[in-house]
């Protein structure tokens, strides 16, 4: 069903590189690709960084990937969430590019029981394949290099209009068949090619998280969900836990109440964009983990 690669999609689509970015001269399509789009994936953390210049003082909620999980164990399933409905031939290479690997750092997302739990188990399992595993594509496939490579357009989003367009000029970077899904979802027809019921309503249920106004939320400090924030830029190490902050930004309304004219109150530079290391997000279950945080959509 989703099987049309970038290169043939984009066809013609040229994007200038920028000059902190170096030249590719490889045969590894995800590097000659990130280099053709200058939508570029920040370097993973990893035990070997001082993480005293990215910007982590509070490195409680890290965990270290001691040994580099075999795919379809448990671990590597947990570390790599993701959806394989939302998927085409660049997204599963791409996939394979950000495997976790040994010595890097991984970061858990506490989930309570409210059907956004760790993928799978219980009545809400799932609710938890919908959310969970298209939350982590989107945080990996989408946000990772927006963040990194469109670090001063980020910031100069002001109001949700602004991002909104951000969002649909880059969205299709990370998820090459977006419009498709778009149209499923919808239940349109694509190219004289009508889409199945249950193909419809699965789409549905998937792109209703690949909405501007819910990736945002990621971000925000209310989902308390991403690993960097203002607290952690702090040159202070004595603040108070129950005091940190998790998130990038700052938005008073909820998710529902969003408009072209909610504004939005960046919390970090664009210097402080580009500097960040990428963490393996993922989602668990697991008590041990209680002092992170859910997110929540559905009551936003």
């Amino acid at each position: 069903m989703f099987q049309i690669s970038p290169t043939i999609k984009y066809a013609g689509f040229t994007v200038g590189v920028a000059s902190s970015k170096p030249q590719c001269f490889t045969h590894d399509p995800v590097a000659v690709w990130t280099s053709q789009y200058n939508f570029w994936f920040p370097p993973a953390l990893s035990i070997h960084d001082d993480t005293d210049n990215i910007y982590i003082q509070d490195n409680s909620r890290n965990r270290l990937i001691h040994d580099s999980p075999r795919p379809y164990t448990s671990l590597y399933l947990m570390l790599s969430q993701y959806n394989p409905w939302l998927d085409c031939e660049m997204t599963r290479e791409k996939r394979a590019f950000l495997k976790p690997r040994a010595g890097e750092m991984c970061y858990p997302v506490y989930c309570v029981s409210n059907g956004f739990g760790g993928g799978g188990g219980g009545t809400n399992s799932e609710n938890d394949f919908f959310h969970n595993e298209t939350v982590i594509d989107i945080v990996n496939l989408y946000l990772w290099p927006l963040l990194y490579s469109r670090a001063s357009d980020v910031v100069a989003c002001k109001t949700f209009g602004e991002w909104r367009r951000l969002f649909t000029q880059t969205i299709s970077l990370a998820f090459p068949e977006y419009e498709y899904w778009m149209s499923v979802a919808e239940m349109k027809t694509t190219n004289g090619v009508f889409a199945p019921v249950a193909d419809q309503r699965r789409t549905a249920r998937l792109m209703k998280y690949l909405s501007p106004a819910r990736v945002l939320f990621l971000l925000t400090v209310r989902a308390n969900f991403w690993p960097y924030g203002p607290a952690s830029a702090s040159s202070s190490s004595s603040l108070s836990r129950s005091l940190r902050q998790y998130g990038l930004c700052s938005i008073k309304p909820k998710i529902k109440e969003y408009t072209d004219k909610t504004e939005i109150e960046w919390l970090v530079n664009a210097d402080f964009l580009r500097k960040m290391k990428r963490l393996h997000i993922y989602f668990t279950t697991n008590a041990s983990f209680s002092d992170c945080c859910s997110v929540d959509w559905e009551n936003e």
